[in-house]
């Protein structure tokens, strides 16, 4: 070891201040090393560097090579289903060449919905693309088949590539993503054995994974979850205190929810002559404060009062309000906007009506508000979401753009010609990514219409042109999906 480290040592320095010596040195390698340093015909750093290899090798010379016993590896178990077809791995390309994951979505589920497997060529690139955007994970696991729960093996990346051929398997032995589509797929069909489920596996959880497990319960949120979700009030993490909460808050008949409505009830009378009374009972409980609902009130025009029950009313189911005030749907929607008291409240009416998803309500609040709200569109029949959108467009753009990007239905024609002539306007926020990000919305139809649709300022026209192009590229693969698939 010390004759190595003179070498380190010499090599650190350089052989200006200190040169090659036989120091540590004995035996046959101490002749080797006279030899060298010896011949007068090579230099210093030469001298060093024969050195150097011969002490090398004689250290290497003893070792000795690292054994193991390796298991011979797995032949991968036959597919029995059959591959794309040729026209479908054509498409595919242009596809990844778009960098777009919402088209690439499309593209696996035509592929799964076909019964078909990405032929082992394509399925690295596929694997990687998983692994970075986990809404590709469960559909590429099922387009990969064997194999690609096979080479899963080899690559912890793509560990969630294991083929789960049940629901329960998938719960049991699937990876995180694997686990929250099977909980949502028997969520759908039998909400009460979905969360026996949870409870069983829930100790066994990291505070991560039981974040994202939970939030499967919000579609939709099921009464028998209340017992089991009070419980969970406890936990440690606040990450999934504070989704514990969100769950309670979208349960009627959840402690949380009859606390809010009891503050409510006493709160605001219908009296006998008609008249509607506001008086804000005093709150000795902190437990409504605990759960989110702010104390103070940040517009100098809104009370504390007015700004506590506006947030308690948007959290409490809009139904109450009829056994409340003993009327109808129509006639409470008509009552809200017909009293002076109750007109600051209508806002929160509106978001108690998004928040439960009371698409019912929805419906009969837009026939008898005299008010057009933005939020209640989402709750809306997408043919009726679609009318509203375009006709209230020039008044909310921005958030119309959102809530349509958000559904997943595609757009009109008309709608999407809006959405277009305003992007092209604003062509740095509504961006080539963003045309990735909705290219499912877009109908292949407004092709014909968007080389008329040119910007307003002469500076954004190459811009604009250069995202039109690549939209372009877009709708001719989205446009050649349908048919690619067929054997």
């Amino acid at each position: 070891m010390e004759r190595w480290n003179n070498i380190i040592n010499t090599a650190l320095l350089g052989t200006a201040k200190k040169q090659a010596d036989s120091q540590g040195l004995n035996g046959m390698l101490q002749a080797a090393a006279e030899q060298i340093l010896g011949n007068a015909s090579a230099d210093k750093e030469e001298q060093f560097l024969q050195l150097a290899s011969v002490v090398y090798n004689y250290r290497q010379s003893g070792t000795q090579p690292v054994t193991a016993a390796i298991q011979p590896i797995a032949v991968c178990a036959a597919e029995t289903k059959s591959y794309c077809p040729p026209a479908a791995i054509r498409v595919l390309q242009p596809v990844l060449e778009t960098d777009s994951i919402q088209l690439l979505q499309l593209w696996l589920e035509y592929c799964t919905k076909a019964n078909l497997l990405l032929p082992p060529a394509q399925l690295p690139v596929m694997l990687d693309k998983a692994w970075r955007n986990k809404s590709l994970r469960v559909l590429t696991a099922a387009a990969g088949g064997h194999r690609a729960e096979w080479l899963g093996q080899f690559n912890p990346d793509w560990n969630f590539s294991r083929v789960a051929e049940t629901l329960e398997d998938r719960w049991e032995n699937g990876a995180t993503a694997q686990r929250v589509e099977a909980l949502k797929e028997l969520r759908a069909t039998d909400p009460v054995m979905a969360r026996t489920w949870l409870e069983q596996t829930w100790s066994k959880e990291s505070a991560t994974v039981k974040t994202e497990l939970l939030t499967v319960l919000e579609q939709p949120p099921h009464e028998t979850d209340i017992e089991w979700l009070e419980s969970l009030l406890s936990e440690k993490s606040k990450q999934v205190k504070e989704t514990v909460i969100r769950l309670l808050k979208k349960l009627p008949g959840s402690s949380l929810h009859e606390q809010y409505w009891q503050v409510l009830a006493g709160a605001i009378q219908l009296q006998d002559d008609g008249h509607v009374v506001i008086a804000l009972p005093d709150l000795k409980d902190d437990r409504i404060f605990q759960s989110g609902i702010e104390k103070l009130s940040n517009n100098k025009k809104v009370s504390d009062e007015t700004h506590i029950l506006y947030q308690l009313v948007s959290l409490v189911h809009p139904s109450r309000w009829e056994t409340h005030f003993g009327r109808s749907t129509a006639e409470v929607m008509r009552l809200f906007g017909q009293y002076e008291t109750l007109q600051p409240f209508v806002p929160a009416l509106v978001q108690a009506i998004t928040w439960f998803e009371d698409r019912q309500r929805a419906i009969t609040f837009m026939q008898y508000s005299e008010t057009f709200f933005i939020d209640i569109i989402p709750m809306l029949p997408t043919d009726q979401q679609q009318q509203l959108s375009e006709k209230f467009f020039d008044e909310h753009p921005e958030t119309i753009i959102k809530y349509a990007s958000n559904n997943p239905e595609e757009w009109s024609v008309p709608l999407c010609t809006r959405i277009m002539r305003y992007a092209a306007t604003q062509p740095y926020t509504y961006n080539q990514l963003f045309m990735n990000n909705v290219i499912r919305q877009i109908p292949v139809a407004i092709t014909a219409t968007l080389d008329d649709i040119v910007p307003t300022e002469s500076y954004h026209v190459g811009y604009w042109n250069n995202i039109k192009v690549h939209l372009g590229r877009l709708l001719q693969a989205k446009s050649q999906l349908p048919g690619s698939f067929n054997k």
